[in-house]
């Protein structure tokens, strides 16, 4: 027996949250394929944006009434925003509250004991949620590790979890489809027959590694044979007619592959699909180019966006803060750079336009130094030098003083000019118990990729009007794309609705 539970949440009532168009669409399309290549005995649809005591009641119900029976497969599907909070992951529900987490959120920890009680041989679990399951900002952490902790420590086998990107990275949701989602799909139209999840998991990986996107992750406890479901063209045509394509919209790689005439649901016409005209490389390039890479129009326009974005802060936090935003720091006045540096040397093979800088310095050691021999004519030397006597060492060494250069990262600099980059916000206390606070942003980018290096911090109060200097002593990152300027609005909601709770978790702690 088959079980299904899929979430898709479109629409948030918290301001904290955008509302995700595409979601509606995403777990629509997952449950008609899911149940167009395999039988479900019952699928939980949960799409109408319920509040989160209505999907635990329902998953709850759900469980209750298959508890105790054979489960050959549980497959677990949700699209929506996500967070991480105590260690654990929160699927985030139409109705989330921060300040009510527990009751309007619904942890990971829960659904692994509910899919501990059903206790099916395989599960599946996949989840495309924006920040890998995380709203906010997060330094990294190894995250295939927790997730696979996880499951054993509920007694799940045999299990495939993905996750659509790691916790400092976005996923993305156009207005049709997520990213994510929308790459299994694809995935599932390169194949025809018996489908592993296996294949699709690897369509998906080449998909995100050749684009330059975030990150998924994939945790995989099973044998790597297991089915996804037997697909048909009729599997095919849900998708792309969810897509909205024809069989004319369809390139040459991706025309539907040919199934077999046992199949009882083919359709003659529909299997022998007209021959399509195969591109060239010149064509290929210029598609793929479209598809992966941003020019410099794009990426001034994309600053510009977020700089007016990060630049304008609520009216709380204005209330307790005078903040003076500076949108063109110059690199040498960025604390810590050598991190962002040294983290740019790790990562060379994307070509950002960016380099690490080098300094020298300079340290004295003590090493053993060779005297020079002196000249010796005696009888056992001229031995010695007819190679008739075994040579012994007779050198002679003194103990010196050597002066020695170590090269080291100590920053890094732009190769591509362009003004208004570097972010300071510095944060000035208007009433005596808030404390003064930092923030700096620092983006690294290439034609494909875009990195915000992030650090925000408490500063120390030297007296009234004064304080320390920002260390940047732990930066953040998170990757981001920049095809629309929605994106540019998007990420910079984030960081300021991250450094908000940061805040707001300071005043706490200083009234308390």
């Amino acid at each position: 027996m088959n079980l299904a539970i899929i979430i898709g949440v479109e629409k948030y009532k918290s301001s904290n949250f955008d509302d995700l168009l595409a979601c509606k669409n995403d777990a629509r399309v997952i449950g008609e394929v899911l149940n167009d290549v395999k039988d479900i005995k019952e699928t939980l649809f949960i799409n109408d944006n319920e509040a989160g005591y209505e999907v635990k009641r329902k998953i709850s119900d759900l469980v209750e009434k298959y508890k105790g029976e054979e489960i050959d497969e549980l497959f677990f599907y949700f699209t929506g925003h996500g967070d991480r909070h105590d260690d654990d992951f929160f699927y985030l529900l139409s109705d989330f509250d921060l300040a009510k987490r527990e009751s309007t959120g619904l942890r990971n920890s829960e659904v692994d004991d509910w899919i501990k009680t059903l206790s099916p041989k395989l599960c599946v679990k996949i989840v495309d949620a924006c920040f890998s399951g995380t709203q906010y900002i997060k330094s990294e952490s190894n995250t295939e590790s927790e997730l696979k902790k996880s499951a054993q420590k509920y007694g799940l086998n045999d299990i495939y979890f993905w996750f659509s990107s790691r916790e400092n990275q976005t996923s993305f949701a156009g207005k049709e489809f997520s990213r994510f989602t929308e790459s299994i799909l694809t995935g599932i139209t390169e194949h025809s027959g018996d489908v592993r999840y296996r294949e699709i998991m690897a369509y998906v990986a080449d998909d995100f590694s050749n684009n330059g996107d975030s990150k998924p992750i994939f945790v995989t406890q099973a044998d790597n044979i297991e089915k996804f479901g037997h697909v048909t063209t009729n599997t095919h045509k849900i998708i792309y007619d969810a897509f909205g394509l024809d069989d004319s919209d369809i390139k040459p790689s991706e025309s539907l592959p040919q199934t077999s005439v046992k199949d009882s649901d083919v359709d003659k016409d529909e299997a022998n699909l007209p021959e399509k005209k195969e591109l060239s490389v010149f064509d290929l390039i210029k598609i793929k180019s479209d598809e992966i890479c941003f020019n410099e129009d794009d990426f001034l326009k994309f600053i510009d966006t977020f700089n007016k974005n990060i630049s304008e802060w609520d009216d709380d936090l204005q209330s307790v803060y005078e903040i003076e935003t500076e949108l063109d720091l110059s690199i040498y006045r960025v604390p810590n750079k050598a991190v962002i540096g040294t983290w740019l040397d790790k990562n060379q093979s994307k070509n950002y336009f960016s380099e690490p800088t080098y300094n020298e310095n300079t340290y004295k050691v003590e090493e053993y130094k060779a005297l020079p021999k002196k000249p010796n004519r005696s009888a056992v030397a001229r031995v010695r030098a007819m190679g008739l006597w075994g040579d012994e060492d007779d050198t002679e060494y003194k103990l010196e003083n050597v002066t020695k250069t170590n090269k080291y990262i100590d920053g890094f600099e732009y190769t591509h000019h362009s003004e208004n980059r570097i972010t300071k916000v510095s944060f000035k206390p208007k009433v005596e118990l808030a404390q003064p606070l930092s923030l700096h942003i620092v983006p690294i980018y290439s034609n494909k990729h875009m990195v915000f290096h992030v650090a925000y911090e408490v500063l120390k109060r030297n007296d009234w009007k004064s304080f320390s200097q920002p260390k940047c002593a732990s930066w953040k990152m998170i990757q981001t794309n920049i095809d629309s300027i929605e994106v540019a609005v998007s990420v910079s909601d984030k960081i300021q609705t991250e450094v908000k709770l940061w805040i707001e978790g300071l005043l706490k702690n200083s009234i308390e």
